[in-house]
Formats: C-alpha cells, sequence, structure tokens
C-alpha cells in the first residue's frame, strides 16, 4: 500500500477530517470474559469488530456460552460451566489466551485444545503456567497450539505469590479468574507490577461487573462470587486513537478523535500529556470529543512503562519531531506481536532519522532527512507497526507491505485514515 500524503503539502493549521475511533480490543475482551463468568444475560455495545474480539467470541461460543451478535451489539448470556465443542481458535490473540487459560484451569472438566499462530505460542506463557502448575493444571505445548489439562481439584480461594513484572495479561487473567472462585483470591507480589495501568483496568472492569477488588503495592485482593451481568457501552480505544492524534502532531494539523474519554483507566491516555508536553494543544471541544493540535515544537521525552503499546508510534512521531527524543520503558516491546523495539527501531531509519538502542528499554531518536529512494516498510505483521507506518509516511510518503494486518485490532484503520486526510481511494 502506497501511504497517503494530507491534501496539503503545506497543512498547517489545517483541520483534518474528524475520526469516530473503535471499540477498545483490552476492554472488550475483559468485558467479554467477565459477561461470560457472570450469571444471566449482558449486552454489550459498540463493542470492537475486529480478529482479537472475534477469536475471543469464537472461543466463547465453542466453550458453550450463549451469544448473540449482531455488529458491534452482543448479548453474552454467562454462568453456565465451560464446555469445549472443539478446539479453541485463538489465532494471534494474546488477551483471549492468556485470559481464558486461568478461568478454564479452574472451571472446565475436561483437557481443552488451543489453537492459533505459532508467534503467539513462542510469546511467554511460562509465569502463567507455573502459577497453574500449584493447583494441578498443566499444559502439553505442541506446534501452533497447546492442550490445557485443567486442575483436578479446583481451590476455593486463591493465595498465591507472583512475579508482578510477568506480563499483566498473565495477573489479569488470574485475578479474573479468582472472581469466579467462591473465596475470590489474595495475589501478594514477589515484585512490583511493571505495567500498573493495565492491572487497573481490569480493577475498573472488575468492579463494573460488581467484584470490588483491592489493588494494593504488595498485592492484589479480589473478593470471590461478586459478578452481576451487566448491560454497558464499550469505550472508545485510546490506541487505537494514537496513530490519529499524532497525525496532528507531526503534520500540524488539528485531529479531531471521538469517544474518548479523559478519565478513561486505558494507560495509553497519557499520550495527551506526552504529546502537550512537546508543544502541541488539546482541547475538549464536546462530550467526549478531543481536539489535539500540532505542530511539534520540539522532541519526546516519555516514559512508557504504563503504556508501552504507545512505543510504536511515538517512534514514528519522534523520527519526524524538530529535535531529538528520548522514549523509555520498551523494556515490554520485543516480546509482543513481532518484536517491537527492534522493528520501531528500524522504522526510525526508514525514516531518515537515527536510533541508538538502550539496552532492552530505551529508544535515543534523532530526526534525519528525507531519502529519496526507500524499499517498502515491513511492518512484520503487527498492526501496530502498521499504524506507526502510517504516521511516517505523512512527511516523505512511502509505502508498506502487509497493510492488511490491521485487522487484528482495527480492520477499518485505512479506510478511516485516508477519510480523516481527505484522500480518495
Amino acid at each position: 500500500m502506497i501511504l497517503a500524503l494530507p491534501r496539503n503539502s503545506t497543512p498547517i493549521g489545517e483541520s483534518f477530517q474528524p475520526v469516530r475511533i473503535a471499540g477498545s480490543k483490552s476492554v472488550c475482551n475483559r468485558a467479554l470474559i467477565l459477561a461470560a463468568m457472570a450469571s444471566g444475560p449482558s449486552r454489550l455495545t459498540a463493542g470492537l469488530e475486529a480478529e482479537d474480539t472475534q477469536r475471543m467470541r469464537d472461543c466463547l461460543r465453542m466453550l458453550g456460552m450463549g451469544l448473540v451478535e449482531q455488529p458491534g451489539d452482543w448479548l453474552v448470556h454467562g454462568g453456565e460451566p465451560p464446555v469445549p465443542s472443539g478446539p479453541l481458535p485463538v489465532g494471534a490473540s494474546g488477551t483471549t489466551l492468556r485470559f481464558l487459560l486461568p478461568w478454564l484451569a479452574f472451571t472446565a472438566k475436561e483437557s481443552i485444545h488451543f489453537s492459533g499462530e505459532a508467534r503467539l505460542f513462542e510469546r511467554p506463557l511460562g509465569g502463567l503456567l507455573e502459577a497453574l502448575k500449584l493447583f494441578g493444571a498443566s499444559w502439553e505445548a505442541f506446534p501452533g497450539g497447546g492442550t490445557l489439562h485443567p486442575s483436578p481439584n479446583p481451590p476455593e480461594v486463591l493465595d498465591l505469590a507472583v512475579d508482578g513484572t510477568e506480563s499483566s495479561q498473565f495477573l489479569t487473567g488470574l485475578a479474573m479468574a479468582s472472581a469466579g472462585l467462591p473465596g475470590g483470591a489474595h495475589l501478594r507480589w514477589r515484585r512490583p507490577p511493571a505495567s500498573l495501568s493495565y492491572l487497573e483496568l481490569t480493577v475498573h472492569w472488575l468492579a463494573t461487573f460488581g467484584c470490588v477488588s483491592d489493588l494494593r503495592p504488595d498485592g492484589w485482593q479480589i473478593p470471590g462470587g461478586a459478578l452481576r451481568s451487566k448491560d454497558l457501552t464499550m469505550p472508545g480505544d485510546w490506541s487505537g486513537a494514537a496513530a490519529f492524534l499524532c497525525a496532528a502532531a507531526v503534520t500540524g494539523c488539528s485531529a479531531r478523535v471521538s469517544p474518548l474519554d479523559p478519565r478513561d483507566p486505558q494507560g495509553d491516555r497519557a499520550l495527551v500529556e506526552i504529546l502537550a508536553e512537546a508543544g502541541c494543544r488539546t482541547q475538549w471541544t464536546a462530550e467526549l470529543e478531543l481536539n489535539l493540535a500540532g505542530p511539534l515544537l520540539r522532541g519526546l521525552h516519555a516514559d512508557l512503562t504504563l503504556c508501552p503499546d504507545l512505543g510504536p508510534v511515538l517512534a514514528a512521531t519522534a523520527a519526524l519531531a524538530p529535535g531529538p527524543s528520548v522514549l523509555t520503558g520498551l523494556q515490554t516491546l520485543p516480546l509482543k506481536e513481532c518484536d517491537r523495539l527492534d522493528a520501531s527501531a528500524e522504522l526510525v531509519r526508514w525514516l531518515g532519522g537515527q536510533v541508538e538502542v538502550v539496552g532492552d528499554h530505551t529508544l535515543k531518536i534523532s530526526p534525519g532527512s528525507q531519502q529519496e529512494v526507500r524499499p517498502p516498510f515491513d511492518p512484520r505483521r503487527d498492526h501496530r507497526m502498521a499504524f506507526a507506518a502510517a504516521v511516517g509516511g505523512l512527511r516523505f510518503g512511502g509505502e508498506v507491505l502487509n497493510p492488511g494486518c490491521v485487522a487484528k485490532t482495527l480492520p477499518t484503520f485505512w479506510e478511516d485514515w485516508n477519510a480523516m486526510l481527505g484522500v480518495l481511494r
């Protein structure tokens, strides 16, 4: 795909077309599994129609959960014990696999097979599987999948010391599964969590379904038996909004994106403050509508420990900033859908910038000049790398391979992107 340029090659002060962003994948998959665990019907509206949420819905249906779907509107009849009718097709969805494993380890009565993309099962699972093993569950890996043998004597209550620096998805999966146990759980940190914002997001959605948990510096107390069905509207995705807002930052245009809630517990809302500190102007122009205007006046300096998904798009933004940037807190990026730390460095170089990778956690980026001839950029089948390439292409154009990889979390991305820029395809 040839990357689109704005209508005007010097669009300072111009307003892009408004963007309505889709729901959050992280929220939708949390809400879907909590709805499946809670007794009674839950209706989830404005849900994200994307590969990751489709994988979760497919798996819940394979587990015998009642699920009635219309586009963006899902009615989940929860509270029934999971009974698999075949292998669970998790695809490349980390949240689907890691959220389902603990719940099924404690509730399923028979072994359950999982199938998906090889990269998903190459990503870390060890910490979660070791925790489940303590309660009698086991995992039998095979190429492109694995078999979960659930606990023969599920615990009434989970009292567990865990390493908080492991994937936040492990801890979220354990917490949600614990909410379905009679006595809940007390998760004690051997080391404190690194990605605290994702756990705070889980705290919020557990409480939304009636389970008020207590996340503390030394651990997490989750009551059991408190989940209740709910009718809810899914919030807009701050992660998905990032590329559209960064487009305004690097072009000097103004972008209007909705629905975004400034009080939302999604960690990626930190993007507003990061861009504002680099000189962008922000204003909430209507309920749940953010207006962000560029241009950037300086480089970016941000610790992304609480919002690492912003790493690729901010790396592209930094490559087009008027000064040097430093992005830290990126230690989880090598373990994502691709090695996003290495891929982000490659993207900066593709954009003519200079980049130094410091350890496994920091990018030092200096903007460069346009390269006359560039090969197409390969996002490595990673949706967030494709979003970042779109931002990078706003200055000099270019071509991106495998543009369809955006379907994992935002299938309409290119359509929405071109509409925002006023580009007709």
